[in-house]
This record gives structure tokens, C-alpha cells and sequence, in this order.
């Protein structure tokens, strides 16, 4: 009986959290667990949530060319990363992750962190159910509202007016790549100023921002503020022939740049400086204690004081006398 009771409990609780993610397609999402968490905690939660045409085309190419470059190709789930990220765990080297901005999206709406492989199949389930129904551009607006980019600092706008002081529409190519550099562990890793880490990893990701602003690599979201483009200089010079084979590739590119990319984060994570630990103050020398050279003999209380605590061995003769006295 109660067997029946609960297993009609959990299907009412499996639609009804499937009915709000649906609507979520179309209505701002109103908290999250780590949000709740946040500020039971104590942080200050700041989040302001903006359309995905108010915020700067930057951001988007920048978290894709870090979490996900594949973004527009899988169906929320990458499972040729997966499949690399687990070769290479079982290789032994560094941990990889295979997680897309999909399942990302779909942990901070609907889980928390942690939770070991049942909170993966959850988060695998709803990562395949929002990209169907919500489709590209409305799971990347929703990351970059979600995502958190320091304690109790969620959404990319309140990132932007917080590391910067402006609206996340007029973020630079550079400070766009800084915030996706921080989003891996952006409590550990800070803006304010950058560390050496974090400048390098900037430079890597606008190097693969490039590759996905000459490709149709973001082709899938729409809706996204009109690019300040730099008028092309006029020349009398007839247009260069443009290769046609380029296209194909560009995904050879920017599958050996994600590769150089996890290489490159190692070496930095290895190399970078370990805090140094607190150094003594310098110490006079004249302020040390010394011990004296030599120290008295103590009498012992068996004898006088006026006795001599050492007895002068006799001096021996310098001639050994003959035995019949010759």
C-alpha cells in the first residue's frame, strides 16, 4: 500500500519539476539552491537578470571557447568529450570534466554541487529536456544569469557592474575573457587584480574566441547585441579569393586548440606560485643570551669550604733510584 503511495508521489514530483523547467523557457528563473545556500551563509547574493540582447557578443564567444566550444553541435550532452575526458582520467593525468554549458545551466537551475552520479543522471535528463524545449539562445541566456562568478555574485550583469562598474553589454573582448577565465572557480580565482593564472588563461581563451568569431560556431544563438565592427579600410585592390576548404578546417583548429587549452591549464595550475609561508623577524645577535665560557665548581656539602676540591698529583722523579740503593 505504501509502496503505491510513494511511487505516485514521485511521479507527481517528476512532472511537476519537468512542468517548471518547461515554463522556465519563457519566464526568468526565480532562485537557485547554491543561491539559497549563498545567503544562508552569510553572502550578500547580487544577481540582476538582463535579456541575452543585453549582454555583449564577447561573453558568449568567451564561455564557449572555455566550457564549451561544441555548444551549437551536441543535443545538451557532448559525448565525444565525455568520452575524451574519460580516456584521460583513466590514463591517469589531470581529472577532466565533460560537462557542456547545457548540463551546467541544468545543474545550477535544478540541483546543487555535489551529489555523485544520481545528481549526474538528473542533471544528464534535464540537460537533453532544455535543449529541446528551450532551444540555444535561451539555455545560454539563462547560464550566463545563473552562473556564479564569485560568493553571492550571480549573473553576468551583476559580474560586469561588480569587477568592472558596467552594464554587461559593454564588456571588452578582454574583460569578457577574464570573467570566463574565473569561471571554472571563481572562488578560488580572482579580477581584483588578476593573478599571473588567470591573465594567461585570458590569453589563451581570446586566442580561441578568434577562431570561433571566423567560423559558424556561435551560428546557433540568436538574438544577440549587434557586434561594434571596425569599418573595413577601402582598397583598390581586388578582394582576396576565399578558400572554400578553410571552413572545413577550422574545426580541426579548434579541436587542437580545446586540446592545447587543457595542456596550457595544467602547466600554469603546476607552475603557479605556491603562497609563501610567513618569514621571522630578523634577530640582533646582541640580544642573545650567552652561555659562560666556564663554569665554578659547586663545593660539595660532604666537605669544608676550605678544603681543596682537587688534590695535586705528585711529580714524579726524574731518575728511578737503583734497588741495592747504588
Amino acid at each position: 500500500m505504501w509502496l503505491g503511495h510513494f511511487i505516485r508521489a514521485a511521479l507527481l514530483i517528476f512532472l511537476a519539476v519537468n512542468l517548471y523547467a518547461v515554463t522556465l523557457r519563457v519566464f526568468p528563473v526565480p532562485t537557485t539552491i547554491l543561491m539559497v545556500q549563498r545567503g544562508v551563509g552569510g553572502d550578500e547574493i547580487k544577481r540582476e537578470w538582463v535579456p541575452l540582447e543585453e549582454m555583449s557578443p564577447h561573453i558568449v564567444e568567451a564561455v564557449m571557447a572555455g566550457e564549451d566550444s561544441r555548444f551549437c553541435d551536441h543535443k545538451g550532452i557532448d559525448w565525444e568529450a565525455i568520452e575524451q575526458a574519460f580516456e584521460s582520467n583513466q590514463a591517469g593525468g589531470r581529472r577532466r570534466g565533460g560537462s557542456t554549458i547545457t548540463q551546467q545551466t541544468a545543474k545550477n537551475v535544478f540541483f546543487w554541487n555535489g551529489g555523485g552520479y544520481w545528481r549526474k543522471a538528473g542533471e544528464a535528463w534535464f540537460a537533453s529536456l532544455i535543449d529541446f524545449t528551450w532551444g540555444k539562445s535561451r539555455v545560454m541566456e539563462v547560464y550566463l544569469n545563473v552562473a556564479e562568478w564569485g560568493n553571492g555574485v550571480f549573473g553576468i550583469e551583476a559580474a560586469a557592474q561588480t569587477r568592472f562598474g558596467k552594464a554587461a553589454k559593454d564588456l571588452s573582448q578582454q574583460e569578457a575573457a577574464l570573467l570566463a577565465a574565473v569561471l571554472p572557480s571563481p572562488n578560488k580565482w580572482r579580477l581584483d587584480p588578476p593573478s599571473e593564472f588567470v591573465q594567461k588563461r585570458a590569453g589563451i581563451l581570446r586566442q580561441r574566441m578568434k577562431v570561433i568569431q571566423n567560423s559558424a560556431y556561435a551560428d546557433c544563438i540568436t538574438g544577440l547585441a549587434p557586434r561594434k565592427m571596425t569599418p573595413p579600410r577601402v582598397t583598390n585592390k581586388d578582394p582576396a579569393p576565399v578558400d572554400k576548404e578553410s571552413e572545413a578546417t577550422l574545426e580541426e583548429v579548434l579541436s587542437a586548440a580545446e586540446d592545447s587549452l587543457k595542456e596550457k591549464e595544467n602547466e600554469m595550475i603546476e607552475n603557479e606560485p605556491k603562497p609563501k609561508p610567513d618569514e621571522l623577524p630578523p634577530v640582533d645577535p646582541s640580544t642573545i643570551p650567552h652561555e659562560p665560557d666556564t663554569v665554578p665548581p659547586t663545593p660539595s656539602p660532604e666537605f669544608p669550604d676550605n678544603m681543596p676540591q682537587e688534590v695535586p698529583a705528585e711529580t714524579p722523579p726524574t731518575e728511578i733510584p737503583h734497588p741495592d740503593g747504588l
